[in-house]
């Protein structure tokens, strides 16, 4: 969700009832169990200096050369009409061990080191899977390239899983190293195999997600979404699937009728069984367990479309349901995500009679989400005759006859199809459609898989509703509902978002460009006492050859400017800076605000020479409030005081927020209801829509009756900013028959 700065709450009075509602929140920050996800949980490879005076020096694995033109040849082959899934990595197996391979070197204070090099000439990058992997606690294990600029870890005990394995997202270049640390006194020796090394033949992180020119143009990302066609939510429960390390899908998280949290996750089974070619419910199993899934990899701005946060990710699945017949195949995640991921379980829908418009929500190409939306009529249909589906029965899959808008590609396989509701109705299983001739889709129905006969491994209605209601359709679910994490963000919802001279002088405005000018701060808000659990920063390309600028995301408070130092956190950014991008920095531990100014922002502690780095603002013009904030040695200052462009303007720092009162005597925030959020400071109006509104219409009245502005509300949340004399106003929001007022002081 975009969030808000919260600075002004009022007692909401329904005007149709009279009655008046208290809205309060939750006190309870909710930590996230141990997790055996693919999450790093702080702490760095050893410094360089002990690398070059280890007496032991690190030796290569070489992986052998393979016919890259075969390979490309074979992706290049039409798979019948299944859409397919984008591949785009050779895979090596292997079984290097710490008593194998690498070396180990002891540190004066007894801790083991075992480091291991890997080298694939000409890839652009490496994934690795860990098929043994189990730490004692007191062990840390890092990935990273030979020149730092990408590093993974640590991981630790908190990644065992039943499993016994460990796959890792990809580090760039085509060397990295591998290092384990494990303290002296640990219970027991850490358990380490590398069994698969995975060549990236294609550059995975490259946008729009393509290396064939104007296929991706059609299809908007999914931010672009703003007139309300699909709400925020919704669009947080389709993920990006990395399937055996060399594949690339799309998959849906969707709620069951017990409302339990299980973390389901329905995707397109011959994104699994290679084409159908594998047949062992054990070995899709298997092949369910190198699953690494990515949550909210979307473009953070509509155009240009950039690189999303890749730090929010889950490693490995259980099969629990599969029918090949259907293209079906319902998988469980180890754990629900964390709550700073800010899952959402799509509802679904059985019924044979949806209603339109109808979308989809994808990751062609394995580029950042996607949308599609047609308002024309769906029928179930057979898959096509002669098509790659081991059995094609009559009204198994929707067919889209043609798209309005957008279409699909390589690594859309499983992208759910949605109703009006936003519920689930079916997933992608193949098709013909192209950006020139935007037709002709297949996605396998709910409603066909959903009884299906046999065992209830391939019945879909025995997990999603397993307490037999017999209903045609579930609801979405906010796993951490009432104690939700939310975005906030003041400038999200302004597209398109320019970053002003950035493109064409590298020494960027908000950066280290040059005098004493190296920390910079976004002011929020706040009514309430809240958690920060992290935050995003969306950099501009950042170029250097070698090492990464050290740079600290910094957590302040005060009452005029940032004044207290509350926490800082180093930015280790899962990927290299040299494009624009969106990246998480996740906090340690949740740091407590109370009510009143806090500031989120960077200091940059040294850079390389001819580095620069920033993030984003909003140019000159853009925004008539002010909200950042730089140092210039001795205090702090608003940005309409900056020595190189001063104006007001914004910085593309989000935190991710928990809200959350001290008392102990209250209840959950009610989603069910409307809530607006007036901040004085900067005449702004923050906007709620209630679970399933997607449109509102938001009037700002006088005293004496005259509307003196409306604003349409077409995204579940949103902000307006506000241009009114001192006084008190009513601000009405109608939506559907319902009409809300509130009393406020501007």
């Amino acid at each position: 969700m975009t969030v808000w700065d919260l600075s002004y709450i009022c007692t909401m009075k329904r005007i149709c009832t009279m009655k008046r509602v208290l809205i309060v929140f939750t006190g309870l920050f909710l930590v996230s169990p141990s997790l055996r996800a693919q999450i790093s949980y702080g702490g760095k490879p050893l410094p360089e200096i002990f690398l070059r005076s280890s007496v032991k020096t690190l030796s290569f694995e070489e992986m052998p050369p393979f016919d890259l033109v075969e390979e490309l040849r074979i992706d290049s082959l039409e798979k019948g009409n299944l859409r397919g899934g984008y591949r785009f990595a050779y895979k090596f197996m292997t079984g290097f061990r710490p008593d194998n391979s690498g070396v180990w070197t002891v540190l004066p204070n007894g801790t083991k080191v075992w480091r291991l090099g890997i080298r694939s000439t000409g890839a652009f990058s490496l994934g690795i899977l860990f098929t043994e992997y189990e730490l004692p606690q007191g062990a840390q294990l890092f990935l990273y390239n030979t020149t730092r600029t990408h590093i993974l870890g640590a991981f630790d005990h908190r990644n065992n899983s039943d499993l016994g394995i460990l796959p890792v997202s990809l580090v760039e270049g085509e060397e990295l190293v591998i290092e384990y640390q494990e303290s002296a006194d640990v219970l027991f020796s850490g358990k380490l195999t590398v069994g698969e090394v995975n060549h990236s033949y294609r550059d995975f992180r490259m946008e729009p997600g393509s290396d064939v020119p104007g296929v991706m143009g059609c299809m908007p990302p999914f931010i672009c979404d703003r007139q309300g066609l699909m709400s925020e939510e919704t669009g947080r429960s389709v993920v990006l699937l990395i399937i055996n390390g060399t594949t690339a899908c799309t998959g849906v998280m969707v709620n069951n009728t017990a409302a339990d949290g299980r973390p389901y996750l329905l995707t397109a089974s011959h994104c699994l069984n290679n084409n159908f070619r594998i047949t062992s419910f054990g070995k899709i199993d298997t092949i369910a367990g190198t699953i690494v899934t990515y949550f909210n990899y979307d473009s953070p701005l509509c155009s240009p479309v950039e690189r999303g946060t890749e730090e929010m990710s889950m490693a490995s699945s259980h099969c629990v349901a599969l029918n090949p017949a259907y293209d079906m195949v319902l998988l469980e995640l180890l754990e629900i995500p964390p709550v700073h991921y800010r899952p959402y379980y799509a509802g679904w829908n059985v019924s044979r009679s949806p209603s339109s418009p109808f979308f989809s929500i994808h990751h062609p190409n394995r580029s950042v989400k996607r949308i599609n939306w047609t308002d024309r009529p769906i029928v179930l249909d057979a898959f096509p005759t002669g098509g790659d589906l081991p059995i094609s029965f009559e009204d198994s899959h929707w067919f889209i006859d043609q798209w309005r808008q957008g279409s699909t590609h390589a690594g859309s396989s499983g992208a759910p199809l949605l109703n009006i509701q936003e519920q689930v109705i079916g997933l992608l299983t193949g098709g013909f459609s192209t950006c020139s001739t935007p037709m002709r889709d297949y996605y396998y129905a709910l409603a066909a898989a959903w009884q299906a006969e046999g065992a209830p491994e391939l019945r879909l209605a025995y997990w999603l509703d397993p307490l037999n209601t017999f209903t045609s359709f579930c609801e979405g679910l906010d796993p951490y509902k009432g104690v939700s994490a939310f975005r906030m963000s003041n400038v999200r919802n302004i597209v398109p978002f320019p970053v002003g001279d950035t493109d064409i002088d590298p020494a960027y405005e908000f950066g280290n460009k040059s005098g004493n000018v190296t920390q910079f701060a976004e002011a929020y808000y706040t009514s309430l006492p809240l958690a920060v659990l992290g935050a995003y920063l969306v950099t501009p390309p950042i170029f250097t050859d070698e090492q990464l600028p050290d740079v600290d995301v910094c957590l302040y408070t005060g009452v005029n400017a940032p004044e207290q130092l509350l926490h800082v956190e180093p930015f280790r950014p899962t990927k290299l800076l040299s494009r624009r991008q969106e990246s998480f920095i996740r906090f340690e531990m949740p740091v407590h605000v109370s009510a009143g100014n806090f500031y989120v922002g960077y200091r940059i502690n040294s850079s390389p020479q001819g580095t620069y780095f920033s993030v984003c603002n909003l140019a000159s013009g853009r925004t008539t409030a002010n909200t950042a904030w730089f140092f210039d040695g001795m205090i702090w200052q608003e940005a309409t005081s900056y020595p190189f462009q001063p104006g007001c303007t914004s910085l593309y720092v989000d935190p991710v927020v928990q809200y959350a009162l001290s008392s102990v005597d209250i209840s959950p925030f009610d989603q069910s209801l409307p809530h607006v959020f007036v901040e004085n400071k900067r005449q702004t109006i923050h906007v709620l829509l209630p679970e399933g509104i997607t449109a509102a219409r938001l009037s700002v009245i006088s005293s004496t009756g005259f509307i003196l502005s409306e604003h349409n509300v077409t995204f579940s949340q949103m902000s307006f900013p506000i241009s009114v004399p001192h006084g008190v106003y009513i601000l009405r929001l109608s939506f559907n028959k319902d009409l809300y007022a509130w009393k406020v002081a501007l």
